[in-house]
């Protein structure tokens, strides 16, 4: 049940920090990326175990855009504040991944779950992300 009497304000807060990440992964800042993140934020990746804690994904997302380079847009498809504390994005990508070590070009698509927790400070920021890639249905 989301908050009722949510204002834009507050939703378009909670949707800048997804923005914010997406941007930051697009052109592989790491540090921007990590910075959206709560001190006990957690990621999970398709195919991965997760990963748990800003010093750790600190180390990650590096290796991520050392490995794979990514060419995305975005559409976010639904904020929803659950209350005072929480609320979640879900959000689309698609474009293209370059796998650095071959320069294999391929297609990608995935889809995205932002669950946002406000800080004591009053900043959103990703307390859980999971990410799943779309693989098309032969």
């Amino acid at each position: 049940m989301a908050v009722s009497g949510t204002s834009d304000d507050e939703l378009a807060a909670v949707e800048a920090t997804a923005i914010s990440y997406l941007t930051a992964f697009n052109r592989a800042d790491a540090a921007a990326v990590v910075a959206n993140y709560a001190d006990d934020g957690v990621l999970m990746a398709p195919g991965r175990p997760a990963v748990v804690g800003k010093d750790v994904l600190a180390m990650v997302y590096p290796k991520v855009f050392e490995a794979v380079g990514f060419d995305m847009t975005y559409e976010i498809k639904e904020v929803v504040r659950m209350s005072a504390e929480w609320a979640f994005v879900r959000s689309a990508t698609e474009g293209t991944e370059t796998i650095k070590a071959t320069g294999e070009v391929q297609p990608a698509q995935y889809q995205e779950l932002f669950v946002l927790r406000r800080s004591t400070i009053g900043a959103w920021q990703i307390a859980r992300y999971c990410t799943c890639k779309i693989v098309p249905m032969s």
